[in-house]
């Protein structure tokens, strides 16, 4: 048990040793390109729609994606993203609209969760930007795996 949990950090280690950069101090592991970015609000909330998508092996072992989220920004939680086209089993993604620390900007978190055998994986990021942008890429700088 000890040696799959060394070889999946060593694994991941590699992943974010392949793909240097750093946003903010934090370590930036890829970049996945969001594109078609629209939001609209009424007294109820604000909503986004956007594209996202990696291609397979942006890091080690992780699948590609292909996806449409639609955060809501009163719900503050996240929300599964819908698959385009064929979905990889045990592979989703997930995106959340929060607070950005500008008050006027927005913020936007992604997350890619698959499994491979017994463990789970989750890729993280996040970005902030001005209303009115349409595409961006979101660093992702967070990977985790538990066994």
């Amino acid at each position: 048990m000890l040696t799959s949990f060394v070889t999946i950090v060593s694994a991941l280690a590699a992943s974010a040793a392949a793909l240097p950069g750093a946003v903010g101090g934090r370590d930036v592991y890829a970049q996945w390109p969001a594109y078609n970015f629209q939001e609209g609000c009424s007294p109820g909330g604000c909503i986004a729609s956007f594209n996202i998508s990696a291609p397979a092996g942006y890091v080690a072992g992780a699948p590609a994606f292909n996806v449409a989220c639609h955060p809501i920004y009163i719900q503050q939680g996240w929300l599964v993203c819908d698959t385009i086209g064929e979905a990889t089993a045990g592979s989703s993604v997930e995106s959340m609209w929060t607070g950005a620390e500008d008050r006027d900007n927005i913020k936007i978190s992604v997350s890619h969760l698959w499994t491979q055998g017994e463990t789970r994986y989750n890729a993280s990021g996040n970005i902030e930007f001005a209303p009115g942008t349409t595409a961006f890429d979101i660093p992702v700088t967070l990977l985790s795996a538990v066994l």
